[in-house]
């Protein structure tokens, strides 16, 4: 075995060197050739990491090195790295710098050429004008050719870039001219007219130049003609939906005819492009902006079809949907070439487009307040089937590959699938404001009720629509549950199918609870059916613990809870189904807590065994606010809760097997007293004798071998009673009662110290320490006298230099924060006066140069600290 573990294999801990047999955490055996054989394991998964690491890291300087040669002028030799060579590393590559400069050139240029439109352009005859534009951008365009005869690329690219701007500054200046009375033309025609001859002669003059530029500006250009021409004839909203989805059929059809292209001559189409990059950057940039207008366009749509006041107005939004769906249905089952995601997320637009027009047509077909559901009854069908689609087709048992070869049937009801998915979960966030508040509504009169005493008047109602597509949602669910399990086998286990069925039960637990509310039963038939079916579905689970615990699990939470939520709106509810479901919660903690129980039947003992504390924890306080007692004094009835947890927790701990149960039974029990805590903090007659209680408990929690840490926290809860109890009885000076426990304190923490050196110095110094430096310093900061920061800062000084002379941490931790907030309390008036003298730039350079300094002596300061957390902690 090895001789150094950095952790334990299963949760992490670290476990020393040599390891134990067992882990502390969670109890993995250590010992024995399974271990033996886990550690090597571990051990070779550790080297194949660290020379995974390697790889990748000489994979990115091979790289970075071939890409160095590619990036390097013809005919420049490429040697070995600057870096390598130990020259100076050059952080810009020469083609990089050049493109730079080239870019700044070029846009100097086009904004020195606009500048002398729209400033200098009154200076000049008619003549002279379209003259030096005309002769500008006829260069600017011819420049290419020869520039790439001579092998400057670049610069031609840049070249054909300035003419194309001075194309449309040309547009520009004639039509500010009147050029044939082109002022009296609309300028959003105008420009749809411009922008659409540009495009056209943009892709031509880059097609035959064959430069990479052109062609993506001829492209974006084609984008602009669509909505100024809608804009010049006063379109609608519909119309510019139209206007973006055909403008995006058009971004596909361009695509569709350069992938033939490139089928047919590949190489040529390649060079024509400007190379392999360009043509890929151009056909990605042709997909993502034809997707973006398609599904832009689609949005408005639908949104408008939606939000139609009248039929009329939902039928003139069918036209752009109907385009949109034609547009999809083509993408997936026209456009072979395209990736599976593609095809999917096209067949996918085409399907909430066709839902969106049938659910608006439905809308005014449904009665008043069923308009959501027109949209999810739709949705839910074409889900169905999407689902048994992609069951037939394989989809969900079968990679999808590359996309490019994938059946259309899987990449069709791939899409369905994901497009009435979204569709519905949108539906049902419309509805879920409804939703949660026909959950939740019996909260606000609970809270009412225990805060005020006075039950208020209430009701209780929920419309049946929202309702209808709950119940929608959990019947998909269930449905894609169920195929997806055949699909993948029953026998295999699959996380998909049950996370499905989770989400299932979860839905279909409060579409149940809902039922009475939504056909008007009383409060009280609501809250006893909800509770009844709690009790039912745990009852089904203690029968039949080895059964699968999904959905049963999840069903049972959200009904309980739900439970819970609701009988919070009377005292007497509360009181029922809390005592209902501790006891069904111990019962199943019981149960599922057996030897021969599943990981998974173990936590959820645990969780059930912390549900029952809890739930009678608040049995006990609502036991007490319903007898008229005051918050404060209720808290101890929780209080003695979490005394029986803790003697739960103990007796269990002995029964083999029930250990996790134990520890959560014990976990729910500490939270009870820290809630008791709380609610007595505004009392400190109350505080004092819960911490007490809680103080005593502690220390009896200490007698047991694996946790004699306890009696810390029991020995610190003990102290703070007794200074809650002193601050009531008014002492303005806490030493006098506190010295001689000090003094006991640290007489016995040093023959308990002598008798056994391993004890700690906490253990033995701690308590008695604290009892007096505390409230001592608590006082004062409350005392403007200067003799107790003077005996106190000397009695720290003291304990201070004792912990370093002797190498004890309790009483070199105490001292020093002891001696630096005395040293704090007598330096604050003097720092305020003389920050008030001070200018207020003062503070802010000096807190920014200590940053500098800290910034730069970082590493340095870091290791000093680090020895210094070492040295600590070696105090024993």
């Amino acid at each position: 075995m090895h001789t150094e573990s950095p952790g334990c294999p299963d949760c992490g801990m670290p476990l020393g060197s040599p390891p134990p047999a067992w882990c502390a955490r969670c109890r993995l055996p250590l010992t024995g050739p399974d271990a033996q054989a886990l550690w090597q394991v571990t051990g070779e998964l550790r080297a194949l990491d660290a020379r995974r690491q390697w790889l990748a890291q000489r994979q990115y300087e091979l790289l970075a090195a071939l890409r160095v040669r590619r990036d390097a002028p013809a005919g420049t030799p490429v040697g070995v790295p600057a870096d390598e060579a130990g020259a100076s590393v050059r952080e810009i590559s020469a083609p990089s710098a050049r493109t730079a400069l080239l870019i700044v050139g070029g846009v100097l240029v086009v904004v020195a050429a606009l500048a002398f439109t729209v400033v200098s352009w009154g200076r000049l005859g008619i003549g002279g004008r379209a003259a030096i534009l005309l002769a500008l951008t006829v260069c600017a365009l011819a420049l290419p050719r020869p520039l790439r005869r001579r092998q400057l690329a670049a610069t031609a690219e840049a070249a054909a870039a300035v003419g194309l701007a001075l194309v449309l500054l040309d547009a520009y200046a004639a039509r500010q001219a009147g050029l044939g009375g082109l002022d009296r033309v609309g300028p959003a025609g105008y420009w749809a007219v411009v922008t659409t001859l540009t495009a056209v002669g943009a892709a031509a003059y880059g097609w035959w130049q064959r430069l990479r530029l052109p062609l993506p500006v001829g492209f974006l250009t084609a984008q602009l003609p669509g909505l100024l021409g809608t804009t010049a004839s006063g379109g609608a909203v519909e119309d510019y939906a139209t206007a973006m989805i055909a403008t995006a059929a058009m971004d596909f059809a361009a695509l569709y005819a350069l992938a033939a292209h490139a089928a047919t001559r590949p190489a040529g189409f390649r060079d024509r492009l400007g190379g392999e990059g360009a043509a890929t950057v151009l056909v990605t940039g042709a997909r993502v902006i034809g997707g973006g207008w398609a599904l832009l366009g689609g949005a408005l749509a639908a949104a408008h079809a939606m939000g139609a006041s009248a039929p009329a107005q939902a039928m003139r939004a069918w036209v752009p949907l109907g385009l949109l769906v034609l547009l999809g249905t083509a993408l997936c089952r026209g456009f072979r070439t395209l990736p599976f995601a593609l095809r999917s997320g096209a067949e996918g637009v085409a399907v909430v487009a066709l839902t969106v027009a049938v659910g608006a047509g439905l809308r005014y077909v449904v009665p008043p307040g069923w308009a959501v559901a027109g949209y999810a009854a739709p949705a839910a069908l074409v889900m169905v089937w999407a689902a048994v689609s992609c069951a037939r087709s394989g989809r969900w048992t079968k990679p999808a590959g590359d996309g490019l070869s994938a059946p259309l049937p899987a990449a069709a009801a791939a899409g369905e699938l994901a497009a009435a998915s979204a569709l519905l979960l949108v539906t049902g966030l419309v509805v879920l404001p409804e939703l949660v508040h026909a959950l939740t509504r019996p909260v606000v009169p609970g809270i009412t009720l225990w805060l005020d005493g006075h039950p208020p008047r209430w009701s209780w109602q929920l419309a049946t629509a929202p309702l209808f597509v709950l119940w929608l949602v959990a019947s998909v669910l269930a449905t894609m549950a169920v195929l997806r399990a055949r699909a993948v086998g029953d026998g295999h286990p699959d996380r998909p199918a049950n996370a499905l069925r989770n989400a299932a039960a979860l839905t279909a637990v409060p579409a149940l609870h809902l039922m009475p509310v939504a056909v008007g039963l009383p409060y009280a038939w609501v809250l006893a059916a909800a509770a009844v079916v709690t009790v039912a579905v745990a009852v089904d689970v203690v029968r039949r613990p080895g059964a699968a615990l999904v959905p049963r699990l999840p069903a049972l939470a959200a009904s309980g809870a739900l439970a819970l939520l609701w009988s919070s709106a009377d005292r007497a509810a509360v009181l029922a189904v809390c005592a209902t479901f501790a006891a069904a919660a111990a019962v199943l903690a019981h149960v599922l807590s057996a030897p021969t129980a599943s990981p998974a039947e173990r936590a959820t003992s645990c969780a059930a065994g912390a549900f029952a504390v809890l739930a009678l924890g608040v049995e006990a306080v609502a036991s007490g606010l319903t007898a008229g007692l005051p918050g404060h004094l209720a808290a101890f009835a929780v209080l003695a809760v979490a005394v029986l947890a803790a003697c739960a927790a103990a007796a269990w701990h002995r029964v083999p097997g029930r250990e996790q149960v134990s520890r959560a039974v014990e976990g729910a029990g500490y939270v009870l007293a820290a809630t008791v805590l709380v609610l007595t903090a505004r009392h400190p007659d109350a505080l004092s004798l819960a911490l007490a209680v809680s103080g005593v408990a502690g220390l009896a929690i200490a007698l047991r071998p694996d946790r004699r840490r306890a009696a810390l926290a029991g020995t610190a809860l003990l102290i703070a009673s007794s200074w809650v109890r002193l601050a009531l009885a008014g002492v303005t000076f806490p030493e006098a009662y506190t010295l001689p426990v000090t003094a006991a304190a640290l007489v016995i923490g040093h023959r308990r110290r002598t008798s056994n050196p391993e004890t700690g110095s906490w253990s033995a110094y701690g308590a008695g320490l604290s009892a007096t430096m505390l409230p001592g310093l608590g006082a004062a900061f409350n005392d403007g006298n200067w003799v107790r920061p003077l005996l106190l800062g000397t009695a720290a000084l003291l304990a201070t230099v004792v912990g370093v002379r002797t190498r004890l941490q309790a009483p070199l931790v105490v001292g020093s924060g002891v001696l630096v907030m005395v040293g704090m309390h007598e330096l604050a008036p003097t720092v305020v006066q003389v920050l008030g003298l001070v200018p207020r730039w003062v503070p802010l350079a000096a807190a920014g140069l200590l940053l500098l300094l800290l910034g730069a002596t970082y590493e340095k300061r870091i290791d000093e600290a680090r020895r210094l957390r070492d040295t600590v902690r070696s105090m024993g």
